[in-house]
């Protein structure tokens, strides 16, 4: 399986998984001592991880450990100083090395890989990497090399690899599972305990003025409190009553709105008119007497007088 790729789906998969996962504590804290940061390691190792796995099925499965590690040292976050780069006391002589040869000492310590394998890496010739290795090896007093701070320094890269917290543990299975499914998931500073973590100088003092101005104004207002009602204080609500209510001013006078009136005849003319008191009677009536429809009509009847029986006022009615 060495000498040849991994086709098959399923295998490439689980052997995948299984690398990244026997890989991931070493490359953390590789990456965190390489940088000076454990948030921009993990963002180098996030880059590495995923690009580790698009180019997986291509490299023969030998040669995934000395491609994983030239990814992760090649991730732009491993090139970007951080704004303040700090190592653990440990590894504080670390900051005073090259970035060469500080690569090549941590390939060897935490990565673990042979000589071979960590040239290749670098990209150099064997001789090439002992020699980065040899300046970076711890040195005494005399500026020989000493090999008791070089023991010490190897303990504590494995003590760091083996005692990663359960944070940052969880955090890196979150890279991990990203960069199967090809994607990279952002890092954040959640495994960093809460005394590491670095706050803005003005946080607090800012904090403290807020907590002072707002002591101080619940101060004032028990100390000043607002005048009582009628004072004729700033704070005073007026409240005046309003007028009382009003018939509305009428839009026109009495006379206008007697001719205005719909029965202003009838009112004008006394009640006297019976065709007024009674319009649809005498509409009624009208109507039949311009047909000549008497026969049903009950005409009103009066007494004869003197005139009517006089035959002389007849004939001069007749003459008329």
């Amino acid at each position: 399986m060495s000498a040849r790729t991994v086709n098959d789906a399923a295998t490439a998969s689980a052997a995948l998984t299984a690398f990244l996962r026997g890989v991931e504590r070493r490359a953390a804290v590789f990456a965190q001592l390489q940088v000076g940061d454990a948030e921009a390691g993990d963002a180098a190792l996030a880059a590495a991880m995923r690009d580790f796995r698009d180019a997986a099925a291509q490299v023969p499965f030998g040669d995934w450990p000395r491609r994983f590690w030239a990814l992760l040292l090649s991730a732009e976050p491993m090139h970007v100083p951080p704004p303040a780069p700090d190592w653990p006391p440990r590894f504080r002589d670390l900051a005073q090395v090259g970035h060469g040869p500080r690569a090549a000492l941590l390939l060897r310590l935490v990565a673990n890989v042979s000589e071979a394998d960590a040239a290749a890496v670098l990209g150099v010739a064997r001789a090439t990497y002992r020699l980065a290795l040899q300046r970076a090896l711890p040195r005494d007093a005399e500026g020989r090399a000493d090999a008791e701070a070089w023991r010490a320094l190897g303990e504590a890269a494995q003590q760091a690899v083996r005692q990663l917290p359960p944070a940052r543990l969880a955090e890196l299975a979150r890279l991990r599972e990203a960069a199967l499914l090809g994607r990279v998931h952002v890092p954040h500073a959640a495994h960093e305990p809460d005394e590491a973590r670095v706050r803005p100088r003005w946080l607090w003092p800012a904090t403290a003025t807020v907590v002072v101005l707002t002591l101080a104004a619940l101060a004032a207002s028990i100390a000043w409190p607002p005048p009582p009602r009628g004072a004729g204080g700033p704070r005073q609500i007026l409240v005046e009553p309003l007028p009382p209510a009003q018939a509305p001013a009428a839009t026109y006078d009495a006379e206008a709105a007697l001719l205005t009136h719909p029965d202003f005849e009838l009112l004008a003319s006394g009640g006297g008119d019976a065709a007024m008191r009674d319009p649809a009677f005498h509409a009624w009536l009208a109507v039949q007497l311009e047909r000549g429809e008497e026969g049903g009509i009950a005409r009103p009847q009066r007494e004869e007088t003197e005139a009517d029986v006089d035959e002389s006022s007849m004939g001069t009615d007749d003459a008329r």
